[in-house]
């Protein structure tokens, strides 16, 4: 597999980062400090967790988070907008390979991450916790045929037994309310539950200016600063020398947050995990379509690929994304880390597809005759492991070309997220933070997250049956 290389320079301009923060976009250190404790690459949530936990719990510690680009500007600066798992769907697929047990730990490790994204929010103060428009909502995932409908119900059934707890938290609804209620066309049905939704690049950048105003003594934020290269060195103290434009920082630890370009400065890792380009659009439905609402999100589900949509529960604004419809055209997207342009196909079919999915009002012709309102476009890269799972842990020999580390002075890795990064890199970011700090993470992350030699092993293993395969990335697929 290629290099996914530095993010690109000049990407596609995302509608959340149209509100910066000028403050934390422009901090930066002169010059860059010579020593750190942990030295965090990639700015996004992920990265923004390890160095919020870090910081919270151990009083001591430095850390620098270096980003190639603005902070917060890869993929959760260019994402959805959700913090939702298909907690149903996710339990079905998860248990057939993991086993019942497994299977529950995962779902229920990305359902806790709506409360513990707004728990932290709240923390640092109201303020960031309203400008980030964290909020509850219901999510409704179109069913479009009688098949999927009873494969969904009896799904349903089985998520019930193995969450007795949650009974009742997710519900199908028949065509006639999934018309009526949810202004969906052409359905059979609707699953119901819950999640939530948020402006995450308000976020991130909210708890990174009061992490810098509240320990600017040993915590420093570096944009527009790319690690070049990583080379380790016989030193107790500090056995990493990241490299930078900007001079070379000595470290103790280094924490790899790139997501889909995780590759660039971990070749063993490429062909185990590939960047993959998606698209998203901010449309103003106007008057239109009175059965949107803020506090409500969709999904609609093809035979290949799906689209998700959200409100901004403010402005009314529509966010949808997806585009990917059919097997070719999600194989298109694979191994594509350049978010400087955009895929004018996914665009084509998002950009007309709402009257298609959802009901508008009465005469809306007269209300609006020249359709919707296309505000905003653009493309992130998101990151998929082979095994479809998280990438989490110190960096075993296998996923390294130079000398791993112990757990005094390591190489860390939190990425892998295959497009559910707000309900999988909070989480994990925490649980690589306290890694890093000695502590027990086992009662609550995912033992089939771990990076170890192991799963490296199987993942390689199951690249040369792809490369062998006549069918390619198809059978993966």
């Amino acid at each position: 597999m290629a290099d996914p290389g530095l993010p690109a320079p000049n990407p596609t301009t995302s509608f959340w980062q149209s509100s910066s923060r000028p403050h934390v976009e422009t901090t930066r250190s002169e010059p860059l400090p010579e020593t750190r404790d942990v030295v965090i690459i990639g700015s996004g949530i992920t990265g923004c967790s390890v160095a919020q936990w870090l910081l919270k719990e151990d009083d001591d510690i430095s850390i620098t988070v270096l980003d190639a680009r603005g902070i917060c500007s890869g993929a959760t600066g260019r994402n959805g907008g959700h913090i939702r798992c298909v907690a149903v769907q996710d339990y079905d697929r998860l248990s057939r390979k993991y086993g019942h047990d497994a299977a529950v730990k995962m779902v229920r490790f990305s359902l806790s991450h709506f409360e513990s994204i707004a728990s932290t929010a709240r923390e640092f103060g109201n303020r960031i916790f309203e400008d980030s428009e964290i909020r509850e909502v219901q999510t409704v995932s179109a069913i479009l045929s009688q098949t999927k409908m009873t494969e969904m119900t009896t799904m349903l059934e089985q998520f019930d037994k193995a969450f007795p707890d949650l009974k009742g938290q997710w519900r199908i609804c028949g065509p006639e309310e999934a018309t009526k209620k949810y202004g969906l066309i052409g359905a059979a049905g609707a699953l119901i539950g819950h999640a939530g939704a948020a402006w995450p690049y308000r976020l991130i950048l909210g708890i990174f200016s009061s992490l810098l105003e509240k320990h600017h003594e040993r915590f420093s934020v570096e944009p527009s600063t790319p690690a070049i290269s990583i080379t380790r060195v016989q030193s107790n103290e500090y056995p990493y020398l990241v490299n930078t434009p900007r001079g070379c920082i000595k470290a103790k630890h280094v924490v790899h947050c790139t997501e889909g370009h995780v590759g660039h400065l971990l070749p063993r890792l490429r062909g185990l995990v590939f960047p993959r380009r998606g698209q998203m659009t901010v449309q103003a439905p106007g008057p239109e379509y009175p059965a949107l609402d803020g506090r409500r999100s969709w999904s609609f589900y093809f035979e290949n690929g799906f689209d998700y949509l959200s409100q901004n529960s403010r402005t009314g604004d529509v966010f949808l994304g997806g585009g990917d419809i059919g097997e070719d055209a999600y194989l298109s997207q694979l191994g594509e880390s350049s978010d400087e342009k955009e895929n004018v196909v996914a665009k084509a079919h998002l950009v007309g597809i709402l009257p298609s999915i959802l009901k508008r009002a009465p005469s809306s012709a007269e209300h609006n005759p020249r359709g919707l309102e296309v505000k905003s476009s653009w493309t992130g890269i998101m990151c998929t492991p082979l095994d479809g799972l998280p990438l989490v842990g110190k960096l075993p020999q296998a996923a390294l070309d130079r000398p791993s580390g112990s757990h005094n002075a390591a190489e860390w890795i939190s990425a892998g997220y295959n497009g559910y990064g707000m309900v999988n890199a909070w989480l994990c970011g925490r649980a690589t933070a306290q890694m890093i700090l000695k502590k027990d993470v086992s009662s609550w992350l995912p033992e089939q997250y771990l990076i170890t030699t192991e799963r490296m092993e199987h993942l390689n293993t199951r690249w040369t049956s792809i490369v062998q395969s006549s069918q390619g990335l198809r059978a993966l697929l």
